[in-house]
């Protein structure tokens, strides 16, 4: 029987064991994470919590809506059990009746067929880290290893003693106003992220410094299986020397022969795709699925 609660009747012990039992668990789940990027998150778990889901909500003109929250690429039906589509289905099927439109992406592990539901897919890419560095270097393409040369010829110095807030001020000043959608708010919750992550020695924190100023940085998540790429940002000077290939080379070099999957959390862009691919990253699929029943003079709002 799956059971429906509100924010403040989820047992946060009991999910997060959940969680961190889950054969697809994933740190966007953790109830700290959630609680973040979306306050008064709400849930289905089953009757022992080995089987659950987030429900991540807004409300709009009266009407709750689900939306997947900035900086959490997968969620849906986390479990320690088989997951079936017969489970996946089931779950979105007790979605409670109050929610009119759904908008959400499930983890790559939630794999169903439905008519109820706009599905689509989207891509991220993983590379398993359980080899030598050797052995992973051979994947490496030409034009990584040629931007890998132009880096150890620029004598970068890699360091971790850096603020997270300032490598998000660099992303803000370098391609923040490319994206729209981004707001200050949302900014600050990713600071927020970060912080709690660090706090939880959950995080790896990477970047280089040219003329002693922070020009590029990237930021891992260590969750359950795999690590997440999940965020970064270079200037165009740092961009001229392959300063990001040369990070995430330091990041895999310090991290083969581990049983852990390097998730780069993207892309849809063909040119983020490309490079990621670069390093022998492996396209995974997980799906989006929509849908809306909001009242008809309501429903243009969300096309």
């Amino acid at each position: 029987m799956i059971r429906y609660f509100t924010h403040i009747n989820i047992d946060k012990t009991k999910w997060d064991v959940a969680i961190d039992k889950a054969v697809n668990g994933n740190i966007y789940a953790k109830s700290w994470y959630l609680d973040i990027v979306s306050p008064e998150w709400e849930a289905l778990t089953d009757e022992n919590y080995k089987t659950i889901m987030p429900l991540t909500w807004r409300s709009k003109f009266g009407y709750k809506y689900l939306f997947p929250p900035f900086f959490t690429q997968q969620l849906g039906i986390f479990t320690q059990e088989n997951l079936s589509a017969s489970t996946v289905q089931e779950f979105l099927k007790s979605i409670p009746e109050d929610i009119r439109f759904i908008e959400i992406q499930l983890n790559h592990h939630n794999k169903f067929q439905s008519a109820e539901f706009e599905i689509s897919e989207r891509l991220t890419h993983h590379l398993n880290l359980n080899y030598s560095y050797e052995d992973l270097q051979k994947n490496y393409s030409e034009n990584l290893k040629r931007n890998l040369k132009k880096s150890a010829q620029s004598n970068l110095a890699i360091t971790s003693d850096f603020r997270t807030k300032d490598l998000i001020t660099l992303f803000r000043s370098a391609k923040g106003n490319d994206i729209a959608t981004l707001k200050d708010s949302d900014y600050a919750r990713l600071q927020d992220l970060l912080l709690a992550a660090e706090q939880r020695n959950l995080l790896t924190k990477l970047a280089v410094h040219i003329n002693n100023e922070l020009a590029a940085g990237v930021l891992f998540l260590h969750s359950n299986h795999e690590y997440i790429l999940i965020f970064s940002a270079v200037n165009e000077e740092a961009r001229q020397t392959g300063a990001m290939s040369l990070l995430i080379d330091h990041f895999i070099r310090s991290h083969a022969n581990q049983k852990m999957n390097l998730d780069f959390e993207g892309s849809m862009d063909a040119n983020l795709a490309r490079f990621y691919k670069s390093f022998g990253a492996a396209e995974v699929v997980y799906l989006q699925i929509r849908k809306n029943d909001l009242p008809f003079y309501l429903r243009w709002l969300k096309q």
